[in-house]
């Protein structure tokens, strides 16, 4: 196993231990839980105008319309490339992942979202689905590009600016007060885990070597 797999799997393990205390923390609310959460709404939470024009429009990227709009794009690019496992690895970040996982447990746990809000959101807070469906759309770019793309300018201009998406969107979330900071890690962490779970079993398991063959020859 090379370091570069066993970082991966020490942090899949720290991103699952991450997201128990933070349900632990909701299902229980013991008082450091409370305490964590309003020190980082007041951290995250000072308004001005171009702070609340920008996150306001910010977390729109992380809106079903946007991520189905995304995802049907670069569905159709990898489709037209006969890239079928990518495209498989996409829709099960989508669709199963960041769609129904993120539901049922929403569900499970009907923890009420915080008021008052910046902008309308109704259902449940924990976990955040937009944190989960940022992490899980735009990783998967990430994974994608970085098989595929040799080293250039605009590979790394394109990581930049998703693992930017994958940061700010979230943060938005807090800022327009329609999810607590632990809905928020949850969603990232849970997101996280059931990426590389996806990775490892669509990729992984075909290419021990950590390398992509290419799946449309």
């Amino acid at each position: 196993m090379t370091i570069q797999k066993k970082k991966q799997r020490l942090s899949t393990v720290l991103a699952t231990i991450l997201f128990g205390i933070m349900t632990f923390g909701v299902l229980m609310s013991p008082n450091w839980f409370r305490q964590f959460d309003i020190f980082f709404q007041q951290l995250i939470q000072h308004r001005g105008t171009f702070t609340t024009l920008f996150f306001t429009y910010i977390t729109q990227a992380g809106n079903m319309t946007a991520i189905i709009v995304v995802s049907v794009i670069v569905s159709i690019f990898l489709a037209y490339k006969h890239c079928y496992r990518e495209l498989l690895f996409l829709s099960v970040n989508i669709i199963f992942s960041a769609g129904i996982i993120t539901q049922v447990l929403k569900h499970m746990i009907t923890r009420v979202r915080p008021q008052p809000q910046l902008i309308q959101e109704s259902g449940y807070s924990f976990p955040s689905g937009h944190s989960m469906a940022a992490i899980l759309l735009y990783g998967s770019l990430i994974i994608l590009i970085n098989y595929h793309l040799k080293p250039s300018l605009f590979k790394t201009a394109s990581v930049i600016v998703l693992t930017s998406l994958i940061i700010i969107i979230p943060i938005s979330r807090v800022y327009v007060n329609v999810h607590y900071p632990s809905d928020i890690l949850a969603g990232l962490s849970l997101g996280y885990v059931l990426l590389f779970i996806s990775k490892y079993f669509i990729f992984d398991l075909k290419s021990p070597t950590g390398v992509l063959h290419d799946s449309h020859k």
